[in-house]
């Protein structure tokens, strides 16, 4: 036997009893939070357990669960024993950097032992401990799957030296706290996994539905089902008659048991986002952006503090339709300030792409049943449109056939007249028809001549029924244009006859130039078009007017019209000005 161990054996018993007593007191702590620990994913029990325990075994006043959100925020208090009431889990913080204990020992990644926190000088103590009476303390860092979780640590109220021993016991329990923390974060990002693949399957199979109107707030049910936020909502960007530029809110879901939230609010029903430039900067640019509110400055504070439920933090993610920003989808919560995950940015950004497909979708399927509705109209309009001049045509045809021997030199002239009138109309209702054909398969084509665009102004209305165009006032010089003769005329005579269709009872043409553009102004006292059809009437089959008492138009001649100044260079607009409905037909200058 070697003197060591004669020397132990030499000892006082009851040293040597209390000693191993100890031993197994504290390897017996050990397995219970070990067995805990295996039994399931009770985070927080966990933590509770870990924190009693060790203020039982090393025998001290208070034990603290300190966890780092993020690397460089401040440490939350999640877990201790023996704290003063008013000492909140998940609220206290301390700060994270070397003037700390807790913030040394997460830098330095060793076991930190405190014998007189008045004699210390690594770092001072933070108001938690020096409110509490702390003379000694013992910290370790507890470590995360990826990188620190935070700091378990123990303090007494009187001056103690630590021993080996002691550090050794509660560098245990926080390597069981950290293996067992990043299982448990393992299992949980599974299931999370599992929930959210489960709900966008869900959404997917609501979205794809060929029927209902709630389409989109049956996916974010599904959506809340998965998350553990307190609010799902997608708002579509929308332009308000006051207020601009908005975000409107289409579908929401909220949690039935955050009683201080209020579905029904409608603060956020329609917000202009001149109110939120950080929030529309990020979305607008194709990114996700996490909300504190509490964090925001300007308009963007001011818009959230008025809140009458206010969330503490928010997740958006931008919606895109057609390559363009429409909107946006979000999770919220009003319980805490949460740390989303770049699992909950992924859900968000697949939903995101999903309802961008349905809206687009949505969209097409509407397009499509108006180009149907505005077609079956066109198909009346053709029959209508061809019906009148070919009517004409064969009647006074016939009659110049069969009572030619009985009319008179001026009858017969005007039926004649008549019969070439109505076969060009007619003429022009088909060049119509050919032209748009031509362009829905881009085989339209245009000539570039000089012309003289007062010439063929007056050439057109040559070509009209007299009485009907005797009124039409041309004013302005000659102007030297480069177009194509023939489609320059058709714009025209297409202006003019919308003029007669829909005008008023004052007609006028200005040919005029400015810098480097000639232009033609066809200009009447009728009826104004609104501002938001102004586009719309220059879309194929579609009329530049609602008149009643008159036919409706082929709905055709605008669209051509546009496409031809257009292939010539120019192009063809319109507008109102001081009570006048004005087509604006522009061309180059011919050099």
């Amino acid at each position: 036997m070697d003197a060591t161990a004669e020397q132990g054996l030499a000892g006082d018993p009851a040293e040597l009893i209390d000693d191993f007593s100890a031993r197994i007191s504290r390897s017996a702590a050990i397995a219970e939070l070990g067995q805990f620990a295996l039994l399931g994913h009770d985070v927080d029990g966990l933590l509770r357990l870990a924190a009693d325990l060790v203020c039982e075994i090393l025998g001290v006043e208070y034990s603290k669960v300190l966890h780092q959100p993020a690397a460089g925020e401040p440490l939350v208090l999640v877990a201790g024993s023996g704290w003063s009431d008013h000492v909140e889990w998940g609220v206290t913080i301390v700060p994270c950097d070397a003037n700390s204990q807790a913030g040394y020992t997460l830098l330095s990644n060793e076991t930190v032992l405190v014998e007189d926190l008045a004699l210390e000088t690594r770092f001072v103590g933070p108001p938690l401990l020096l409110e509490h009476g702390v003379v000694s303390g013992m910290s370790v860092l507890i470590q995360g799957q990826d990188r620190p979780y935070g700091v378990l640590g123990v303090h007494s109220t009187h001056r103690r030296r630590f021993t080996d021993d002691d550090g050794d016991f509660l560098r245990a329990v926080a390597n069981i706290l950290g293996g067992a923390l990043a299982s448990m974060h393992s299992v949980e990002q599974a299931e999370q996994s599992a929930r959210y693949n489960t709900a966008l399957a869900v959404c997917a199979q609501h979205l794809l539905a060929s029927s209902g109107d709630d389409r989109i707030q049956q996916a974010l049910g599904a959506l809340f089902v998965a998350t553990d936020a307190t609010y799902v909502f997608v708002e579509r960007n929308v332009t308000d008659p006051e207020l601009g530029f908005c975000s409107q809110v289409v579908a929401e879901v909220e949690d039935d048991d955050a009683t201080d939230f209020e579905l029904d609010n409608e603060y956020w029903e329609l917000v202009p986002w001149e109110n939120m430039p950080t929030t529309r900067a990020a979305l607008e640019a194709g990114m996700p952006i996490s909300i504190i509110p509490e964090q925001l400055e300007g308009p963007e504070y001011d818009q959230y503090a008025a809140d009458p439920y206010p969330v503490q933090s928010e997740l958006e993610v931008p919606i895109l339709a057609n390559g363009e920003w429409a909107g946006l989808i979000g999770f919220a919560d009003q319980t805490m300030v949460r740390r989303w995950t770049d699992t909950d940015v992924s859900l968000l950004t697949t939903t995101a792409t999903m309802i961008g497909a349905f809206w687009e979708r949505d969209e097409a399927q509407k397009r499509l049943e108006q180009a149907n509705q505005a077609k079956d109209s066109f198909i009346a309009s053709v029959s209508h449109e061809l019906r009148t001049p070919l009517t004409a045509i064969v009647g006074y045809g016939e009659i110049l056939l069969e009572e030619s021997g009985t009319l008179s030199d001026e009858d017969r002239e005007e039926l004649t007249r008549t019969v070439v009138r109505q076969g060009n109309d007619l003429a022009n209702i088909v060049n119509d028809l050919l032209l748009a054909a031509r362009a829905d398969i881009n085989r339209l084509h245009v000539t570039q001549v000089r012309l003289n665009l007062r010439d063929e102004v007056s050439r057109v209305l040559d070509g009209f029924d007299q009485v009907k165009v005797a009124d039409i006032r041309i004013t302005g010089e000659a102007i030297a244009a480069a177009g194509d003769p023939e489609r320059v005329r058709q714009v025209l005579r297409n202006l003019v006859s919308n003029a007669l269709r829909y005008g008023g009872d004052t007609i006028r043409v200005e040919v005029t130039s400015e810098e480097a553009i000639a232009k033609v102004l066809v200009c009447d006292n009728g009826t104004a078009i609104p501002e938001e059809d102004r586009q719309k009437i220059f879309q194929p089959y579609q009329r530049a007017r609602n008149t009643r008492g008159l036919t409706e138009s082929l709905g055709l001649g605008l669209a051509i019209s546009r496409q031809l100044a257009q292939l010539m260079g120019g192009d063809l607009a319109c507008r109102n000005n001081g009570g006048e409905s004005i087509f604006e037909f522009t061309l180059p200058i011919a050099v």
